[in-house]
């Protein structure tokens, strides 16, 4: 297997993902609490745990590495531009397979808006330093700490928000819904989504 082969090594990195999902404990997996700690703080624990997880499963001599949030200062096509949880590149090329956005269950709307435009933005606006495409292959938004019930109906609010905003394509996205710890988390099938949308008025 060429491992550098985008569509035999995404599958083989969202597996691992997965995996680890399964493994987070249940003192990781807290929601942030309004008023008691920086919410940030709190998604930032579970991001850690599942970023050491998940690098766990790397086998020798993957090209592809796991880049978390405190790594990315020095991406140089990143610098000075919003930065996702999570990327799988190859350092050095513009082999870029994968971003992450993580975001809790009670993330207010309006934040996960942002990490959708973020990661449209990474999925069709990089440019490396020569002006050449460097766009990523794949791009997940991953929540956790809700049931996939509650998610759609999270899902159907951001829907009427989002339907005329045109930094989001929501069709270049996956999403996964991480309901609990022990079990991995699940990808969420887009065409029901798409049954979702309201036509514009």
């Amino acid at each position: 297997m060429k491992y550098f082969d985008m569509d035999q090594s995404l599958p083989l990195v969202t597996d691992w993902l997965l995996c680890a999902s399964s493994l987070l404990e249940p003192n990781y997996f807290q929601l942030p609490v309004e008023g008691k700690e920086n919410p940030k703080y709190r998604e930032r624990v579970y991001c850690y745990e599942l970023y050491h997880l998940w690098r766990l499963h790397w086998i020798d001599n993957f090209p592809f590495s796991l880049c978390g949030e405190v790594d990315k200062e020095g991406h140089p096509i990143i610098r000075g531009k919003p930065k996702p949880d999570f990327l799988v590149h190859i350092p050095g090329k513009r082999t870029n397979l994968l971003v992450v956005e993580v975001k809790p269950g009670n993330a207010r709307n309006n934040d996960i808006i942002d990490d959708l435009e973020k990661l449209t933005y990474f999925r069709r606006e990089i440019k490396d330093k020569n002006g050449e495409d460097a766009n990523y292959y794949a791009a997940y938004f991953w929540i956790y700490g809700l049931s996939i019930k509650n998610w759609y109906s999270k899902w159907d609010r951001i829907l009427q928000k989002i339907r005329r905003n045109s930094k989001i394509d929501y069709s270049l996205i996956s999403f996964f819904v991480h309901e609990s710890p022990g079990s991995p988390a699940k990808k969420v099938p887009m065409k029901i989504f798409s049954n979702m949308i309201t036509s514009p008025e």
